[in-house]
């Protein structure tokens, strides 16, 4: 019985989460991913391992297997993760929040624009031109009082 899982373990196990969460695009996330952040992929795995993996028997070896190419065992560790997940709120929000992690870090990694803006929740402005006056953002309702004293 493993404690630690290693990347090679993890990687099969993040590439299944990641078809999860964003249909069809799961192995070439995975293997960015693998190669890019790591930690990230062990952190998704050993999550998984530890909370549904490491009780079924068998599962190390089915691992091995889909980490070396077998796509009928990595369809029966699909499967049996999709399950888990559905089952599980809880834990399918935890995975899925790694995964989104992994999703927006690969996504930051692949855009190199000059004014590129990446906002995934709330609002965003961007001013590419000089301003004369300041430019204030608010949200919501806000009560703004504006005054000026005169002295006489």
């Amino acid at each position: 019985m493993i404690e630690q899982i290693s990347l090679v373990l993890a990687t099969p196990i993040a590439k299944a989460v990641l078809d999860k969460f964003y249909e069809g695009l799961g192995s070439q996330l995975g293997e960015k991913a693998a190669e890019l952040f790591p930690e990230k992929v062990k952190q998704l795995g050993q999550l998984l391992w530890d909370k549904c993996l490491s009780r079924k028997n068998g599962t190390e070896t089915l691992l091995s297997k889909v980490a070396n190419g077998s796509a009928e065992d990595r369809q029966k560790l699909m499967e049996y993760l999709n399950e888990k997940l559905e089952s599980d709120p809880f834990l399918k929000q935890e995975t899925q929040t790694i995964a989104e992690e992994i999703y927006r870090q690969i996504q930051i990694d692949n855009v190199s624009a000059k004014n590129l803006q990446q906002i995934f929740d709330g609002q965003g402005l961007q001013v590419n031109e000089k301003q004369e006056q300041p430019i204030i953002q608010i949200q919501g309702n806000p009560v703004l009082n504006f005054s000026s004293k005169s002295s006489d």
